[in-house]
C-alpha cells in the first residue's frame, strides 16, 4: 500500500510565543526530530508563517507552503491530501510532536488494512497522534474549513471502522508552551 506522511508545520505558535518548531531539544530543532521519526517513508512538510526561517533547516524535504495558514489547520491538511491523493492513506503527523517512536509509526501502519478508515494511536486509552487516514475518507476531509482537523470527521465514523492500536506515552506528546519544552527536556520515550 502506498501511504505518504504528511507533517503540519504552518501554525503561528501562539501560545508558546513564537515558532516552537525551530526550539530545540537535545540541540536538535523540534522540526528536526519530528521529521526524523517518519525516517524513510515519503513525507512532505507543510509550512506557513514561519516558512522564511524554517526553510534553511528542510532543503533536503519536499515544503509545500500554505498561504492560507492563518485560516486553520484544515487548510494544510487538504494540501497534504492533494499531494497524495493517489495514495491509499496518509499519516499526519503534527510537527510539535518530537516524542513519537518510530516503532509507534511502524504499529500504526502495521494496523492499516482494508476495513480501517483510520487507525488511531493510542496510549493507556486516551487517543493521540499520528492517525493514519485512509483514503476513503479524502473527500470528507476537502469539506472541512477552519482550524479543525481530522478529528471532527473521525468522531462520527462508527467505532467498528476504526482501528486502534497501543503505542508510547509519544503519541499523547505536543510542545504548545514554552513550560512544556522545559519540562520535556529530559523526556525520552
Amino acid at each position: 500500500m502506498n501511504i505518504g506522511v504528511i507533517i503540519l508545520a504552518a501554525g503561528e505558535g501562539k501560545r508558546f510565543g513564537g515558532d516552537k518548531l525551530l526550539a530545540k531539544i537535545d540541540n536538535t530543532p523540534i522540526i528536526m526530530r519530528t521529521i526524523r521519526i517518519y525516517g524513510d517513508l515519503e513525507k512532505i512538510i507543510i509550512v506557513g508563517k514561519y516558512v522564511n526561517e524554517m526553510l534553511p533547516l528542510l532543503m533536503d524535504q519536499i515544503v509545500i507552503y500554505n498561504p492560507f495558514w492563518n485560516e486553520g489547520i484544515s487548510t494544510s491538511l487538504k494540501l497534504g491530501l492533494r499531494f497524495f491523493k493517489d495514495y491509499d492513506a496518509v499519516l499526519v503527523a503534527l510537527g510539535d510532536m518530537p516524542f513519537v517512536t518510530k516503532e509507534d509509526v511502524n504499529k500504526i501502519i502495521n494496523t492499516f488494512k482494508p476495513n480501517c478508515k483510520a487507525v488511531i494511536p493510542t496510549h493507556k486509552g486516551e487517543r493521540g497522534n499520528p492517525v493514519l487516514i485512509s483514503k476513503s475518507l479524502f473527500n470528507e476531509i476537502e469539506k472541512l474549513r477552519g482550524d479543525v482537523g481530522a478529528r471532527v470527521i473521525l468522531n462520527k465514523i462508527k467505532i467498528e471502522e476504526l482501528c486502534f492500536i497501543e503505542c508510547s506515552e509519544g503519541v499523547l506528546i505536543d510542545i504548545d508552551k514554552k513550560e512544556d519544552l522545559m519540562r520535556l527536556r529530559d523526556f525520552h520515550p
